[in-house]
């Protein structure tokens, strides 16, 4: 059963109800992407909280500000991938990282567009933030702080870190839409170029 965000329009965000826990745990539904969070962060939740029994606020706006990153990252991807009208199977939530699972294009500028909407979802959340927290500063509430360092600044570091073209990081395949626009520039010239020679008659 899902419960829907707005019953005005086909919803964007649907809540389960009720939750049924396993070792991915369906949690919402995004634009029709089911959403699964994996048992270690009920867990780890679990600890901090335990751990911040004092200030239980802070650790729960961190950890809910540390999972909102990731869910935004990896919400970045399927929107590019829904942009590319590819279908996207679920986003997968793990304590450090996320899964967004979709099936493979034939087009490698589509695979690697898809790779920067996990950074660009992340840089257009945290430059807001970043210039709120220039021009106000930070608050006098722990809890909102929390929010604003994870989603604002350490959101930008860690997006800079995502595209180093190493290892599992979605640099590794991003960075290769340059070589790809060069590509695709070279061949529309060719195509203006045969049509222009095509145009041509003599007499």
């Amino acid at each position: 059963k899902m419960v829907y965000y707005s019953s005005s329009m086909p919803p964007t965000i649907q809540f389960v109800n009720p939750i049924k826990f396993d070792t991915l745990t369906r949690v919402l539904r995004i634009r029709g992407v089911d959403v699964y969070v994996h048992w270690t962060v009920f867990l780890i939740a679990g600890i901090m909280l335990y751990a911040a029994f004092r200030r239980p606020w802070v650790a729960m706006a961190g950890g809910a500000s540390w999972m909102a990153l990731i869910l935004l990252h990896e919400c970045g991807h399927m929107i590019a991938a829904h942009r590319k009208h590819v279908r996207v199977m679920g986003i997968e939530l793990y304590p450090i990282h996320g899964l967004c699972r979709f099936e493979m294009q034939w087009s490698r500028f589509d695979h690697c567009f898809i790779a920067w909407g996990g950074v660009l979802a992340q840089v257009t959340v945290a430059i807001p933030l970043l210039l709120w927290i220039e021009i106000f500063g930070y608050s006098r509430f722990d809890p909102i702080d929390a929010v604003l360092g994870i989603l604002g600044p350490y959101s930008l570091l860690v997006a800079a870190f995502n595209l180093l073209p190493i290892g599992r990081l979605d640099g590794r395949i991003a960075w290769g839409i340059i070589p790809e626009f060069i590509n695709r520039a070279k061949q529309r010239n060719n195509k203006k170029k045969k049509a222009a020679a095509g145009g041509w008659r003599t007499y």
